[in-house]
C-alpha cells in the first residue's frame, strides 16, 4: 500500500507527510488534517483486512474502545471513516520516541538498566492510563515498549489499543460474547500480542481480564530496570513455556542499585496466578508513587538510630567463609558480630539468645539448612543469604531476605548489601515475607530432593521428626498435624506443600486431608458401601477416598 500513497498525496482531507510504520492490519502515516490544521497519525487498513468481516470488526472495535478513553496518557481517536473504498482511522500524533527505541538506541548499552527515577515515572504514567482504561472495562492486552511513546519532557502516552477488548459488564453475559473475545484473542491459530510480554493466561489462549495488562507492565518494569527480559527462549514456543513455568532471575543480581521494594512490586506484577498479582492498576500506581517519594529517612532502627551499630550473627559451616565475612564487616564498620555458628542448631540457639538485628545465613549446612533455620527464628530479623548456590535466590527474596550474596562476591557488592540492611532496619514497617518459611523450605528443594526431617517449633522448644518415624499427616486448615511415635505435633504448613517434599514411594495421599506412611498400614477395610478406611499398626483409622484407594492398590496390590 505504501507504493500507492506517496508523501504529499491527499487522502480525503488529509495530506500525507510520511510513512511512520506498518502493523498486522495496515500502515500508519503522519498526515496533516487540512480542515483543522493539525498533525494526525493516520492508520489505513490493508484491502484484505477491509474485505474480511472479522478483521474489519476488530478495526471498528479498536476505534470504539480507544475513543471511549479520555486520559492524558492515552492516545486519542479523532475519526473513523472511509474514502474511495479504503477504511482509515485518524489518531492523535505523538511526537517523541517509543520506549523500545529508547532501550535499543545504542546497541552497546542495550542490556543496561535505565535510571530508577525514569523507570518509576514511566511505569506510573502507564499504570495511571491503564487505571482509566480498566475503569471503562477496556483491556489493552498488548502493553510493551513499542506501544509506549515518550515525549521530550518525559510524558508517556500509551498507543495502540488495537488488541483491546470490551470486558463483559454483567452477570448475563451471552455465550457469543465469550466466543467473540476468544476470536479477538487468537487469529488463524496465532496468539496475538508480543510473546515476551504476554501473561500466562494470554499464552494459554484463555479469557483475560485487566490483570493481564498488569503482568505485561511487570515485564516492561523488569526490562527497564535490568536491561533484560524476564522470560526469553530461542523460539516463541520456548518463551511461552518460560512464561508459564519459569521464575525470572532475581533483579537485584542484575542491578545492585535497585531498592528491594522495587523488586517486590515487579514480582507482584509477574505473579503467574493472577489472583496473587495486583488486583488493580490503581494499587500498583499507589505503590509506585510511594516508592517515588523515596524510603523513610527519619525512622529508627532496631538498634536505636539509622546510623547505630548493627548486631549480627554469622552462620556458615565453612570457617573460611565466616572469616571472610568478618573481614568485610570490619572494613564496612558499624556492625558488631555477637555470635558465629557452624550449623543450623547452633544458629537457632544463638539467634534466640542474642536477638540480633541481622543474620548472615548459609543455605546448605549440616543438621539444619538455612531455610529450616528461617522457620525457627523471628520473622522480623533481617537476613542476608550467603551461599554458592544461585538456584535459591528467588526463594530467598520470597522470604523477604534483605539480600542474596552469591559466593564469591566482591567488597563493593557486600557494602551494597549492608546498606540495604540499614534501609530495612530504618523502615518503620518492614515488608512481611511473601511466602511462609515452611512453604519456602519446600520450594527451595529440587523435585528429586526428598525431605529427611521435619522441623517443628513449639514455643521455646524445637522438635526434629525424622521422616522414617512419621506415621501420617493430617490437614487442619492452614496447619498440619504430624503423628510420630504416638505423639502429635502441629506445624503451620499446607498439606499440599509437604506432600511435594515426601517420597511418593513411601507416602501416599489417601484422602484430601491425610497422607500416610505406607509402611504403617496394617490393612484396608470397607467402611460403608462406597468408602474404606486404612487401619494402621497402632490401631488408628484413616479415611480413604476413591482416588486414594486406587493409589494404594497400585502400590500394595488389591487390598480388598
Amino acid at each position: 500500500m505504501g507504493a500507492l500513497i506517496q508523501d504529499g498525496a491527499m487522502f480525503n482531507h488529509y495530506r500525507i507527510v510520511r510513512r511512520l510504520g506498518a502493523g498486522g492490519m495496515g500502515e500508519v502515516f503522519l498526515a496533516e488534517d487540512t480542515r483543522l490544521n493539525r498533525k494526525v497519525a493516520l492508520k489505513i487498513l490493508l484491502p484484505e483486512v477491509a474485505a474480511d468481516p472479522e478483521r474489519m470488526a476488530r478495526f471498528v472495535q479498536e476505534a470504539r474502545l480507544a475513543s471511549a478513553l479520555s486520559h492524558p496518557n492515552a492516545a486519542h481517536i479523532y475519526e473513523i471513516g472511509e474514502a474511495g473504498g479504503t477504511h482509515y482511522l485518524a489518531m492523535e500524533y505523538i511526537e517523541g520516541e517509543t520506549l523500545e527505541a529508547r532501550l535499543t538506541a545504542d546497541p552497546a548499552k542495550a542490556d543496561r538498566p535505565m535510571e530508577l527515577p525514569e523507570v518509576i515515572s514511566i511505569a506510573a504514567q502507564v499504570a495511571d492510563a491503564l487505571d482509566a482504561a480498566h475503569a471503562k472495562n477496556v483491556v489493552h492486552r498488548d502493553i510493551k515498549p513499542a506501544n509506549l511513546m515518550i515525549g521530550a519532557r518525559g510524558h508517556v502516552t500509551v498507543l495502540d489499543f488495537g488488541l483491546a477488548k470490551l470486558m463483559p459488564s454483567g452477570e448475563n453475559q451471552a455465550a457469543s460474547s465469550s466466543q467473540i473475545a476468544t476470536q479477538f484473542l487468537t487469529s488463524g491459530g496465532v496468539v496475538l500480542g508480543t510473546v515476551s510480554y504476554m501473561s500466562p493466561e494470554q499464552a494459554l489462549g484463555r479469557e483475560v481480564d485487566h490483570r493481564t495488562d498488569i503482568f505485561s507492565l511487570g515485564v516492561v518494569l523488569y526490562r527497564m530496570a535490568t536491561g533484560r527480559l524476564p522470560f526469553t527462549g530461542a523460539t516463541s514456543q520456548e518463551t511461552l513455556a518460560r512464561i508459564l513455568q519459569a521464575q525470572p532471575e532475581a533483579m537485584l543480581r542484575l542491578n545492585y542499585e535497585l531498592p528491594e521494594e522495587f523488586e517486590r512490586i515487579t514480582r507482584k506484577c509477574l505473579e503467574k496466578d493472577r489472583e496473587r498479582r495486583y488486583q488493580s492498576a490503581r494499587e500498583l500506581l499507589v505503590d509506585l508513587r510511594n516508592l517515588e517519594r523515596g524510603p523513610e529517612t527519619a525512622g529508627q532502627t532496631r538498634s536505636g538510630s539509622s546510623s547505630g551499630t548493627i548486631r549480627a550473627v554469622i552462620v556458615d559451616d565453612e570457617e573460611l567463609a565466616r572469616q571472610l565475612l568478618r573481614e568485610y564487616l570490619r572494613d564496612a564498620g558499624g556492625v558488631e558480630v555477637v555470635a558465629e555458628c557452624a550449623n543450623g542448631f547452633e544458629a537457632v540457639k544463638a539467634i534466640a539468645e542474642h536477638k540480633p538485628d541481622l543474620v548472615f545465613l548459609d543455605v546448605q549446612m549440616p543438621k539444619l539448612d538455612g531455610f529450616e533455620v528461617l522457620e525457627l527464628i523471628d520473622p522480623g530479623t533481617a537476613v542476608i543469604f550467603v551461599t554458592a548456590y544461585d538456584q535459591y535466590a528467588m526463594r530467598a527474596f520470597d522470604a523477604n531476605a534483605v539480600d542474596y550474596l552469591l559466593k564469591p562476591f566482591a567488597g563493593d557488592r557486600f557494602r551494597k548489601a549492608i546498606e540495604r540492611v540499614r534501609q530495612r532496619l530504618g523502615s518503620s514497617s518492614p515488608a512481611a515475607p511473601r511466602i511462609a518459611a515452611p512453604e519456602l523450605s519446600a520450594m527451595a528443594r529440587s523435585p528429586e530432593q526428598r525431605l529427611e526431617r521435619i522441623v517443628v517449633k513449639d514455643g521455646t522448644k524445637v522438635h526434629i521428626i525424622p521422616i522414617a518415624k512419621l506415621d501420617y499427616v493430617e490437614a487442619q486448615d492452614d496447619y498440619i498435624a504430624l503423628r510420630s511415635e504416638k505423639k502429635n505435633y502441629l506445624k503451620q504448613q499446607t498439606i499440599s506443600s509437604i506432600e511435594t517434599q515426601l517420597d511418593p514411594k513411601k507416602f501416599v495421599r489417601i484422602h484430601r486431608s491425610y497422607i500416610v506412611n505406607v509402611e504403617r498400614i496394617a490393612r484396608i477395610e470397607p467402611y460403608t458401601k462406597d468408602s474404606r478406611v486404612a487401619v494402621l499398626n497402632d490401631g488408628s483409622q484413616l479415611p480413604v477416598s476413591r482416588s486414594g484407594y486406587a493409589k494404594l492398590k497400585e502400590m500394595l496390590g488389591d487390598a480388598g
